[in-house]
């Protein structure tokens, strides 16, 4: 199972819908810890700190998993001004490029910050917000 922080929007932007679904994000999740480092080091919000989750999506997981969701107080869905994510990804993307040799592989990165900021720079002309979301791409390229 590979797991991927992507971007997921509050509403569709039409002319990006076929963009979005082409996002990686593995090299993110893959790195979160460095990039945590990077964020801290940049002034900047984590990526892990823009992650959120649907409320539905949550509960679905947690019944797959064998647990009740309706014992259990589930957080609310956040989101965040599109204009966030993008000072956070320069920021982190910055740090990255000065400090290629303290990443395993710094170029998916970079590429993955680059995808991620061309959607958010887009989401936030259209004024709409965003999360990071953990994503099951096993199986996907």
């Amino acid at each position: 199972m590979a797991l991927a922080f992507v971007v997921t929007l509050e509403k569709e932007i039409p002319e990006l819908a076929a963009y979005a679904k082409l996002l990686g994000g593995k090299s993110l999740a893959r790195e979160a810890d460095r990039l945590d480092i990077a964020a801290r080091s940049k002034g900047v919000t984590a990526i892990t700190g823009l992650l959120s989750e649907s409320t539905a999506a949550l509960a679905e997981q947690m019944r797959a998993e064998g647990f009740d969701p309706s014992k259990m107080r589930l957080p609310p869905e956040q989101w965040y001004p599109a204009a966030d994510g993008i000072k956070s990804v320069r920021g982190i993307a910055e740090y990255v490029s000065a400090k290629l040799n303290d990443f395993r592989q710094p170029n998916p990165i970079l590429r993955d910050l680059k995808s991620a900021e061309a959607l958010l720079v887009a989401a936030d002309a259209a004024g709409v917000r965003f999360h990071f979301t953990r994503a099951d791409v096993a199986g996907k390229k």
